[in-house]
């Protein structure tokens, strides 16, 4: 799978839609299946990521400040641009036949250590191959670090924080990596389609049950988080 991670800062207002733009166009150029970027976009940003998402046919992940002061919450969308998951703490959806973990900062190493575990139990489903960080800070990257250089059942982690965002997969280590300031990096990492995967968490199933009506209104930004 090739992944494209965004590591930026101050997103704010319109301006974070232009910089969207440019990074999806490089995304696209590169090949990119999906692309990830940081956390901190305007609650009312999820209806553009997703037109932008179709518009180059590349799968979104991100983030945002809820307004409320409780945190962040995530969102991935597909390369249609529509909503795949919301979570303000970890959710497992199927995307392009891989089993991708939508994860927060705080939730990210029990998702781990869930997939770890998953994946050891049963290796014709598994768990997550993926691990999604879109809001990570500095100094607590390095467990997920020393996890993919172990190698064994791990999830390939995509670490999106102020400085020094990386990609990294079992047993290869870090990929790629970020320096300090503002930088898109790439990676190709080995995730194979499965033909089976394990069914989304308990947020997702009750996302994926809902109606289209209910999809589209949440995907256009009047559901949660906008």
């Amino acid at each position: 799978m090739r992944i494209a991670l965004v590591q930026a800062a101050g997103l704010h207002g319109e301006g974070a839609a232009v910089r969207s733009q440019r990074w999806l166009e490089q995304a696209a150029v590169l090949g990119a299946q999906l692309l990830v970027l940081p956390s901190g976009f305007p609650p009312g940003s999820r209806r553009e990521l997703g037109r932008l998402a179709a518009r180059h046919g590349v799968a979104v992940a991100a983030g945002t400040g809820t307004g409320t002061g409780t945190g962040t919450e995530l969102w991935l969308l597909n390369s249609g641009g529509e909503l795949q998951a919301c979570t303000d703490s970890a959710a497992v959806v199927p995307l392009n036949g891989r089993l991708i973990c939508l994860a927060t900062e705080d939730d990210a190493g029990a998702a781990a250590w869930g997939a770890d575990r998953s994946r050891r139990r049963s290796a014709s489903d598994g768990g997550a191959q993926l691990l999604l960080v879109p809001g990570g800070s500095a100094g607590r990257d390095g467990w997920f670090r020393a996890l993919a250089r172990r190698g064994g059942p791990a999830p390939t982690v995509v670490w999106n924080g102020p400085g020094h965002s990386f990609i990294a997969a079992p047993g290869a280590g870090v990929s790629a990596e970020a320096g300090q300031f503002e930088e898109l990096i790439f990676a190709a990492v080995d995730l194979p389609a499965r033909q089976r995967t394990v069914g989304p968490s308990w947020f997702a199933r009750r996302y994926l049950s809902e109606g289209p009506e209910a999809r589209l209104q949440a995907a256009t930004g009047a559901g949660r988080g906008s």
